[in-house]
């Protein structure tokens, strides 16, 4: 069993599919099931089964994967020390971020990475919050940004990042011409909301009932592409924050019309564990995000501002 062979087995874990993780590696797909297959004979034991849509842990391969993690980062942590932190920094990162904030920050920070870490190996992955809490405390990633840490993630380290917003968002006219409405404004008009359960539906229905007010919610997803859709169409209109709506919106594609009386709000939060000690690279790439997701802020990059508290 080599590091190599369990930063293989991780991808797999990251990924839950053989062929996603093989094209993360610049692997062929059978070179990386014989790799697999490999490492499950020399233990004995199985660690994914097998199923149409991929693969999902075993409980075996639930117990290797927290150890694996903990094994490539002391690995990590030992090549820097013993080549000098303050010299050179490389090694692989991990960090999952929630689907409406990945693709809006990643081309800035892997830019940032190129220039100043060249040597760093930055994973990126996108998913919806509840995968991503799950994503860290499984030890899956190194890092992870999403709302609502200090609720929803009591156990780990965080800080605040970005508080963001919530606009009613239609196609072009779908409003009287204004910045803003308020919340009781929005009345019995048809809606496209996340699923329930998700942190923005949540968030919307809290202060929903705190205002006597029912919704309208005529259709629900969590894929914000699909929701994005229906309100491009004229079916409904959507309640979201719009860092990932920005360019739609500039190009007039959209209509955004910030809440108000009251306001809606979240915080997204850079989380990790505290009981695991973050390699060399992992510092960095947090430093990064931190900076970054400031400098998007100031540069209106993203729709929000820093937040006033600091979370735990």
């Amino acid at each position: 069993m080599t590091p190599k062979l369990l930063a293989q087995f991780l991808a797999v874990c990251r990924h839950g599919s053989v062929s996603a993780a093989a094209k993360e590696l610049h692997i062929a797909q059978p070179a990386l099931s014989k790799q697999i297959a490999f490492l499950e004979h020399s233990l004995d034991v199985q660690l994914f089964r097998r199923h149409s849509r991929g693969v999902t842990l075993t409980e075996s391969g639930a117990l290797l994967r927290v150890d694996a993690a903990e094994i490539i980062r002391k690995i990590d942590s030992l090549r820097e020390n013993l080549h000098g932190r303050g010299t050179h920094v490389s090694g692989e990162v991990s960090v999952a971020i929630i689907t409406s904030l990945a693709p809006v920050l990643a081309v800035d920070v892997y830019q940032r990475i190129d220039r100043d870490y060249p040597d760093i190996k930055l994973n990126i992955t996108a998913m919806p919050s509840d995968l991503v809490s799950m994503a860290l405390l499984r030890q899956e990633v190194d890092l992870a940004i999403l709302p609502n840490a200090a609720t929803d993630l009591p156990k780990a380290q965080s800080l605040p990042l970005l508080e963001e917003e919530f606009f009613l968002m239609g196609p072009p006219g779908f409003a009287p011409p204004s910045q803003t409405i308020a919340f009781s404004a929005i009345g019995d008009r048809p809606l496209a909301l996340p699923r329930v359960g998700h942190d923005m539906r949540r968030r919307i229905e809290e202060v929903a009932r705190n205002a006597g007010t029912a919704l309208n919610v005529k259709y629900e997803s969590e894929n914000i592409n699909l929701l994005g859709a229906l309100v491009r169409a004229g079916l409904a209109s959507g309640i979201q924050p719009i860092s990932y709506w920005l360019d739609p919106i500039a190009a007039g594609r959209l209509v955004a019309q910030k809440i108000v009386s009251p306001t809606i709000t979240r915080v997204h939060s850079l989380c990790w564990l505290p009981e695991l000690a973050l390699s060399p690279a992992a510092e960095a790439i947090r430093d990064i995000l931190l900076a970054e997701v400031a400098k998007m802020i100031s540069g209106g990059k993203l729709s929000g501002r820093q937040p006033r508290t600091i979370a735990s």
